[in-house]
């Protein structure tokens, strides 16, 4: 029978590291790199398994082991999980955690069931013992699997301030469960002292576990009303792209009625051969109204409507912008790439406004291979991003403004790309996509 309990007692061991390194695991995912990846885990399993066999061979020993196993997790974690470190290490304390407490809730309820201390149920190690041990591992896997929609959000979204706040209410909650397991495993101890402990105990574990739901509620409302608001404020700028487009095509017609009645004009100097004043009237022609503006003759219909169309603002409002492409960019002949081109050139005229002196935009965009490169860069009097890293608005309406490069990097990011903002003497948005 004893022979029979210790086998027990060591699979039932052996399954408990399993359990924990399988949870950690589907949390945080593999690294591309790793490869046997099954070996790897049941060679860490194995491993945090022996370390376990040192639990009650030294004094303090519980402890020690704990903090072992919790550092071999994260070892474990950095080295073949992804995300990133501190993320890894929440993770790894929280498994920890429930491994700990469950074993800990199961002996403290068995021992009051069975009217005997928890000293007195640990130095027995029989039938009762072997059938606790199995109860919190099949605890543990329920846990582990009722968690681990909830962990998963932790690791996907939770910034760096609610995953510190999250570490410290684990530390908070194993500090306050190892006081009331020593209290309650020392000899002598009444059951109306244990029951009232287990009530505390229950407690400090629903605190936390609360507070740590909470945050996520809080986090998952959040993301809905920024996603929310970032709806809107793509239709709303889908809306403003079409009368722009609306009045640019409104300004052309006029122009072409205009560009009619001034070729009548020219002919009717022709005919009389007054080539003085035609020479002044074509040169007066060109500079009122054609001004600087060029045209851009690229293979993306799209691509060359936001240009035109900038291009005309600019012009309005005294700015100078010039265009460069290379290769073909047919390939971005949709929408979503027009109205990321549309944000960077607002954003680029918006910050020209508001310069003194030089008011310039360069405008690149280099097709090479299976990628394609967009800069847009407009002067700088003085560092943006030394300031405002964020590039969050200054206007008062901040519900109103401040999301163009939030709807950039949202679209870019739809596309598999990346965007990212640097200053060399000018502030230069670069956005990369693969085609």
């Amino acid at each position: 029978m004893d022979i029979a309990n210790f086998i027990i007692g060591q699979l039932v061991g052996l399954a408990e590291p399993l359990l924990v390194l399988g949870f950690i695991i589907k949390c945080l995912g593999w690294k591309e790199s790793i490869k046997h990846q099954k070996r790897i885990y049941i060679g860490a399993s194995l491993f945090v398994f022996l370390v376990a066999q040192g639990n009650g061979r030294f004094p303090g020993s519980y402890v020690i082991i704990i903090a072992i196993d919790v550092g071999l997790l994260c070892i474990f974690s950095l080295l073949f999980l992804t995300k990133n470190s501190v993320m890894k290490i929440m993770i790894c304390i929280l498994a920890e955690v429930i491994n700990l407490i469950c074993p800990l809730i199961v002996m403290q309820v068995t021992s009051y069931i069975i009217n005997t201390s928890i000293f007195d149920f640990l130095q027995n190690e029989g039938s009762i013992f072997a059938a606790g041990a199995i109860v919190s591992k099949i605890l543990l896997w329920l846990v582990y699997k009722g968690l681990y929609s909830s962990f998963q959000y932790l690791v996907l979204y939770f910034p760096k301030e609610q995953i510190i706040l999250t570490i410290v209410l684990v530390g908070f909650a194993v500090i306050s469960e190892n006081c009331i397991f020593l209290a309650v495993s020392q000899k002598g101890v009444s059951h109306y002292t244990v029951i009232l402990l287990l009530i505390v105990s229950f407690g400090i574990i629903a605190l936390c576990g609360y507070v740590i739901y909470m945050m996520i509620t809080i986090s998952k409302k959040s993301e809905k009303m920024q996603l929310y608001k970032l709806i809107e404020l793509k239709s709303q700028e889908q809306e403003r792209q079409l009368e722009e487009w609306k009045h640019s095509e409104e300004s052309l017609r006029k122009f072409r009625h205009d560009y009619k009645n001034h070729c009548m004009n020219m002919e009717h100097l022709l005919e009389e051969g007054e080539y003085e004043s035609l020479g002044k009237y074509l040169k007066q022609f060109v500079s009122e109204e054609l001004g600087e503006v060029r045209s851009i003759y690229s293979d993306s219909p799209i691509i060359n409507a936001v240009f035109h169309n900038k291009m005309s603002i600019c012009k309005e409002k005294g700015i100078d912008i010039s265009c460069d492409i290379t290769g073909s960019v047919k390939c971005l002949d949709n929408l979503i790439v027009g109205s990321i081109l549309f944000n960077l050139l607002d954003n680029a005229i918006e910050a020209c406004e508001k310069n003194q002196k030089e008011k310039r935009i360069i405008c690149r965009i280099a097709r090479e291979a299976d990628e394609v490169n967009i800069f847009v860069e407009n002067s700088i009097e003085q560092s943006v991003l030394a300031e405002n890293q964020s590039l969050e608005t200054t206007k008062e309406k901040k519900d109103q403004h401040g999301m163009g490069h939030l709807i950039v990097e949202e679209q870019v990011k739809r596309l598999g790309g990346m965007v990212e903002y640097y200053e060399d003497e000018m502030f230069c948005a670069h956005v990369y996509l693969p085609v």
